[in-house]
């Protein structure tokens, strides 16, 4: 099967080669093609996607240090979208920060047929075995949680893009990223642009491959900090700020839920 990868990165250089050899080496039996979008790395991580090139199918775009998560997927999938002349099964929406488990593709695409070629979102976990990301079910207003492993045959509303698998006309037909966003929000607010389309998403059977989750200590969710320094930290482009976040719930889940109904 031939896959589009498409991830972003910068500064973890060792962190995203670790990502691109393991995940072909774990997954020999089919074909990858990467789109990674470097947001201006210091630390020679585009030197090393380059050196990298003879062995593996791989494009490097170039960012400007100012794409983080959701403006460099955007660039990456809509280069995609423009410039990818090759037929492909599937594309996979990654952060480089994960280890994939050997063999995961395959168990992804087997559920995907079997689930109506469903879009199969990797659930994650840390080192002791535990749940970090996955897919994600609303259970209130736009309160939410993530769907564990024994939860497969429940339909998700969206994703955190750790990892997961989306047919490739699925893709075509949803589009990329919106870019109204600049970090956070992009992958919830795809995953629920692909739910509006008509399209049903599951999360995998087993977990697909080992991604600690980020921490809250020091940001805008540590409420260790003063409601001055939560809020500086929330308006920051790695939290949650305020035009972006309406945005979200504007386009999403309408007037009601901007107006308190959560």
């Amino acid at each position: 099967m031939r896959i589009l990868v498409i991830l972003t990165c910068f500064n973890r250089r060792e962190k995203t080669k670790k990502c691109v050899e393991g995940l072909v080496e774990g997954n020999q039996e089919h074909s990858f093609t990467f789109v990674v979008v470097d947001d201006n790395s210091a630390d020679g991580t585009g030197e090393m996607l380059e050196s990298m090139k003879p062995e593996y199918d791989i494009h490097i775009l170039k960012g400007d240090g100012k794409l983080f998560y959701s403006g460099g997927m955007w660039k990456g999938m809509d280069y995609a979208l423009e410039s990818m002349e090759q037929e492909y099964g599937y594309l996979l929406m990654v952060n480089d920060d994960v280890t994939f488990m050997d063999g995961c593709i395959s168990k992804m695409i087997v559920q995907s047929r079997q689930q109506g070629g469903a879009v199969i979102v990797g659930a994650m976990c840390d080192a002791g075995k535990a749940l970090t990301y996955s897919a994600v079910k609303y259970t209130k207003g736009i309160r939410y949680r993530n769907l564990d492993i024994r939860e497969w045959n429940v339909a998700a509303d969206t994703f955190n893009a750790n990892g997961v698998l989306i047919p490739f006309e699925i893709f075509r037909t949803v589009g990329s990223l919106d870019g109204h966003y600049i970090h956070s929000l992009g992958d919830f607010d795809y995953g629920l642009s692909v739910k509006g389309a008509g399209y049903r998403i599951y999360v995998s059977k087993e977990y697909v491959g080992i991604c600690e989750k980020n921490s809250m200590s020091g940001g805008w969710l540590d409420n260790s900090l003063s409601r001055k320094e939560r809020f500086k930290k929330k308006e920051s482009i790695k939290g949650a700020p305020m035009k972006q976040w309406f945005y979200f719930l504007g386009k999403n889940f309408g007037l009601r839920k901007l107006l308190g109904g959560v």
